[in-house]
């Protein structure tokens, strides 16, 4: 018998390739820690499509702005983008034409990851407005694709992709989506833990299209709300925090490396918060980590680099370059994220090889936007759940074979 150090106990694990019973090999599941579990997540989960005449109007702007943002790009900067969104189109619209089944249905087929990103709003209404709705009912355009406009009119944390162009949202406040995992949570007691991603959005477009929406700082007090409002709806006692990873050891990393991860039987029920860390701009993230250096009293871990004292969690989007750095790093106790694909190109053509290279690299969060075949492109392209929301990582547990 196998054994995996996790937590200062010793997990049972049964030999790769043994047989076992299903009831023996659900058990051997259940005593893997959770950086030795992989699972399938959506990357914006929360998205609605955009109504096509915004895509129509805003699309061709963004693809010339984004053209030009990249002739000023540093080298590093630049080959980093293009390593990240590999075979990007020219066509906005292409890029973000992907449509995301309703969350709680996500998470009911088995999905154990979801991406949120966040968009401060402290006085309110700082989107309720978007500029190209505004522009296309002074060209007499009605019955444009619904917005929750009360919601958006209100103080707090919005949720959305980006701010006048793809704004769209299932849940539109942080506080609102937290409700739906809140109350799929009480429904499948004993679920299996879902890593819930955080994307701050860091700026707006109003710097290049006049008239667009001014994004507000992501400040002291917006990092705060987002502790507040995890805390406030979903509960401590339902959080896997940093302080539960650390214990008594020195940094947060120095916990990750040395696996004290919790056994999925421990983490059941439980919500792992990610913040992910946009262009790597850790200066935006000094008022979560000011005297918190492991993220001491914190809801979420923050993507890091080695070396860093809060780092346990990395973030490598393109598998089919990284995954030499995927499996080091998950081999060291890291909690890894990576794409199955990337600005809908590899489901577009029915491309797996990301895919595969994502699933094989062993990082345990696996990102993608087409759960079902045939996808909207009626192929074959998919990345299906695992059967109750996980599976044993190929790369650092073994996994027992089911007779």
């Amino acid at each position: 018998m196998k054994t995996i150090l996790t937590g200062g106990l010793l997990a049972a694990a049964s030999l790769a390739g043994v047989a076992v019973a299903k009831g023996d090999a659900s058990a051997a599941l259940d005593r893997l820690p959770i950086n030795a579990i992989q699972v399938v997540g959506t990357h914006n989960s929360y998205a609605l499509p955009a109504d096509p005449r915004v895509m129509a109007m805003m699309a061709p702007r963004l693809s010339a702005l984004m053209a030009s943002m990249t002739k000023t790009m540093t080298p590093e900067r630049r080959a980093a983008m293009e390593d990240e969104h590999p075979g990007k189109s020219n066509d906005m619209a292409k890029t973000l034409d992907y449509v995301q089944m309703p969350l709680q249905a996500q998470l009911r087929s088995g999905v154990r990851s979801v991406e949120i990103d966040l968009q401060p709003d402290p006085k309110g209404g700082a989107y309720a407005d978007p500029l190209p709705y505004r522009e296309l009912r002074a060209q007499g355009a009605t019955e444009l694709a619904p917005t929750y406009r009360d919601e958006m009119l209100k103080p707090g944390m919005k949720v959305f992709h980006v701010a006048d162009l793809d704004f769209r949202s299932q849940c539109p406040t942080f506080r609102s989506c937290l409700t739906l995992l809140r109350q799929w949570s009480d429904a499948t007691p004993g679920h299996s833990p879902v890593f819930v991603l955080l994307e701050p959005k860091l700026s707006g477009l109003d710097k290049v299209i006049p008239g667009a929406a001014v994004v507000p700082k992501f400040d002291r007090a917006a990092f705060e709300e987002v502790d507040a409002s995890i805390r406030s709806v979903l509960g401590r006692d339902k959080v896997f925090t940093p302080d539960d990873l650390r214990g008594d050891m020195t940094t947060l990393e120095a916990a990750a490396l040395a696996k004290r991860w919790p056994t999925v039987a421990q983490a059941r029920g439980k919500f792992v918060f990610l913040f992910l860390v946009p262009g790597m701009n850790f200066p935006a993230f000094a008022p979560y980590l000011d005297a918190r250096p492991s993220l001491q009293g914190r809801m979420a871990f923050v993507q890091g680099r080695p070396g860093m004292a809060h780092t346990a969690f990395m973030l490598f989007d393109n598998a089919l370059t990284r995954g030499g750095d995927i499996h080091d790093a998950v081999r060291k106790g890291y909690l890894v994220r990576t794409r199955a694909d990337i600005d809908t190109a590899d489901a577009r053509t029915g491309e797996t090889r990301r895919r595969d290279a994502a699933l094989a690299s062993g990082a345990q969060i696996i990102s993608t936007d087409y759960l079902t075949a045939p996808n909207i492109y009626a192929n074959d392209y998919h990345v299906a759940p695992f059967a109750n929301g996980f599976r044993c990582d190929p790369v650092v547990a073994s996994c027992p074979a089911v007779r």
